[in-house]
């Protein structure tokens, strides 16, 4: 019994599709191969030149020079040998001294008693005799100085009557015959000054 027709043209397509896939998948195969040995060789001739490159860089390292000799060392001046900063010393001040203690003066002394005369010798003068003839006359004014013991120790002129023989004999007759009692001071004398006028009047003329 015959098969029929169209089964076989079935079973014809799927062999030959079958084949054309082996061939794929042979060619596929051979492809990755040739990839994969080019790539190793590429990858190997890259190796060898990365090789050859660092060799190289050796051995031009290897052919550098002996290093150039050390500068020469410069000559150190010694070290300054350090000197100590000069010490300051500030005096203190001397203490002030305290301010003396305030003395208090002595009361002043008590002034002196007054000046007494003794009237019984305060008469006038004799009137000189010329002068009476001439008819000279007029006041003499003197300063008296009187000691410790009452007696006139010195006198001065200090207003003329006008006549020099009235003013000697007025001054001359005091210093002989005028007393007085001194003053005293703490109970002691003491040397007094005074003024005293004698008057020259042609009327008391004896």
């Amino acid at each position: 019994m015959e098969r029929p027709q169209h089964g076989l043209l079935t079973v014809a397509s799927k062999s030959k599709k079958n084949r054309i896939v082996s061939i794929a998948i042979v060619a596929g195969i051979h492809v990755l191969l040739i990839t994969a040995l080019v790539v190793g060789l590429t990858n190997n001739a890259l190796r060898n030149k990365i090789i050859d490159i660092s060799a190289s860089v050796v051995e031009k390292k290897a052919a550098i020079t002996a290093a150039p000799p050390p500068p020469p060392q410069m000559v150190q001046p010694p070290p300054m040998a350090a000197v100590a900063p000069p010490q300051i010393v500030i005096a203190a001040p001397p203490p002030v001294a305290p301010p003396p203690a305030a003395v208090a003066a002595p009361p002043p002394p008590p002034p002196p008693t007054e000046l007494k005369e003794i009237a019984r010798t305060h008469t006038l003068p004799p009137y000189p005799a010329l002068s009476q003839r001439m008819g000279e006359q007029g006041t003499t004014l003197l300063k008296v100085t009187i000691g410790i013991d009452g007696k006139v120790s010195a006198v001065s002129i200090v207003t003329s009557s006008g006549s020099t023989r009235l003013d000697d004999a007025a001054a001359q007759y005091v210093k002989d015959n005028w007393r007085w009692q001194p003053p005293t001071q703490l109970g002691k004398p003491v040397v007094a000054t005074t003024q005293i006028s004698v008057k020259w009047d042609l009327k008391n003329a004896q």
